[in-house]
């Protein structure tokens, strides 16, 4: 894009203006070795007409997940978006909006957040939902902190290990200059084993995060799981995958007393993994302790329905000493594209796209282990993700042949978990076909 540079009058001026001779003397303070002490390798100036050139190379080099056929997941996935969701959020209104602060200039955007999270409590079985955080990630992080505040046990916390792994160093991170002890439950089956927990859980922890399903793609056993937190006194975070809440139970109904997702799958394609959309919802009781932000909808003094941001639980509007946390905005594009998404689908539709991940996930994988070289690594119940061991350990050439043949068959899973060094993650979205499947699994099986 055409842009403008500081010449060397400019310069002279500014420097003239902060009162120094050069821009030397703007760096005095920094040691000698600490600098660089030599020009930049960098290519000469180029104009516009090059730059677009070079930049479009660069881009060329990307190997986007829709060149190929797509089979990764753990928390990305290439769900269908139907035109419509790109139709509403390309609007410019929703594009080029900023944050709402004068509700009497953002109706529109406000109405459309509270439709959002609407949809998401229903969607989720809560009673609240805020209007979106960053990311699936940091969304369970804060969820853990707001059930610190809540259950007033801020020096233990228990995570799943069949949570996503990003999740859980984003939780670490947020804890490390804490004085919390973060313990991590091993799952050597695929899921979280209820005596496990029994035996972990005390009067000391404030909560337990669980994926459902889990980054395996396993089935967990929320409800069980659920009432050994709650005898504990403490409370249960769920990060779930929205899709699968068109046929499994509700997290609200199985006793989770926080909700966080990703909302990448509702109506966001995969883009590089970002930006994407932080989902958390919670029970009334609870709403108080909620980070972000919450629209509500009011009258104005003619009688007319209007919308206002009604909690706003961050510093900049409360005492430092009040305040949940210091999420300072949302994902307000990106939630107005998972509301057009859920709105359009309606209850038949995500259930139909749930139904189809399922029943093309459970046929993958009894297509792939028809090869004595694939076999599953985990004996449970499955939604759309599953993992599969490569008997003779090849991994990394497996993965490359796929690749040479044009599909991007999974995700190896040595990089977070040792012990898994020979498995790779498999995802299947409604938008695989059987021939798609079938090819997977010949050039994998040969």
């Amino acid at each position: 894009m055409p842009y403008f540079l500081n010449n060397a009058d400019d310069q002279k001026a500014m420097l003239k203006s902060i009162g120094v001779e050069s821009i030397d003397d703007l760096f005095a303070m920094v040691p000698q070795e600490l600098r660089l002490g030599r020009s930049l390798k960098v290519s000469p100036a180029l104009g516009e007409l090059e730059l677009t050139s070079h930049m479009n190379e660069l881009a060329a080099k990307n190997d986007p997940a829709g060149s190929g056929i797509c089979f990764l997941g753990g928390g990305s996935y290439d769900h269908f978006v139907p035109a419509v969701v790109d139709y509403i959020a390309s609007r410019s209104e929703f594009v080029t909006s900023y944050t709402p602060y004068q509700p009497e200039v953002s109706q529109g955007n406000l109405q459309a957040l509270f439709e959002y999270q609407t949809l998401i409590a229903q969607l989720t079985g809560m009673d609240y939902s805020n209007s979106s955080l960053y990311d699936g990630g940091s969304a369970a992080a804060e969820a853990v902190l707001m059930a610190m505040s809540i259950t007033r046990r801020p020096g233990r916390v228990l995570v799943a290990r069949s949570v996503h792994p990003d999740y859980r160093q984003i939780l670490a991170t947020y804890l490390a200059n804490l004085d919390v002890e973060l313990v991590t439950l091993d799952t050597p089956g695929g899921t979280l084993d209820p005596e496990t927990l029994r035996v972990t859980v005390n009067d000391k922890t404030a909560c337990l995060l669980l994926q459902q399903p889990n980054f395996f793609g396993c089935v967990e056993k929320i409800e069980t799981l659920a009432k050994i937190v709650h005898e504990a006194g403490a409370s249960l975070v769920a990060s779930v995958d929205p899709i699968s809440l068109g046929l499994l139970k509700r997290p609200g109904d199985a006793g989770a007393d926080i909700v966080v997702a990703e909302g990448q799958s509702l109506g966001t394609p995969m883009q590089f993994g970002g930006p994407y959309l932080g989902i958390l919802a919670c029970r009334e009781q609870f709403l108080r302790r909620m980070p972000g932000r919450l629209v509500g909808q009011t009258v104005d003094r003619r009688g007319r329905r209007c919308w206002v941001l009604t909690l706003q639980t961050r510093e900049q509007h409360i005492r430092r000493d009040k305040a949940t946390s210091n999420i300072c905005t949302n994902q307000a594009l990106l939630a107005v594209r998972a509301a057009i998404y859920l709105a359009t689908m309606g209850p038949t539709g995500l259930a139909d796209v749930a139904n189809l991940c399922l029943q093309k996930a459970h046929y993958a994988a009894a297509s792939l282990t028809t090869s004595p070289r694939l076999q599953l690594a985990f004996q449970q119940p499955m939604f759309k993700e599953f993992v599969v061991q490569v008997t003779d350990g090849r991994v990394d050439e497996l993965l490359a042949k796929a690749q040479a043949a044009g599909i991007f068959a999974g995700l190896p899973l040595g990089r977070w978990y040792p012990e898994l060094k020979d498995c790779l993650l498999v995802a299947i979205t409604e938008k695989r076909t059987k021939a798609e499947i079938d090819h997977l699994a010949k050039v994998l099986g040969e």
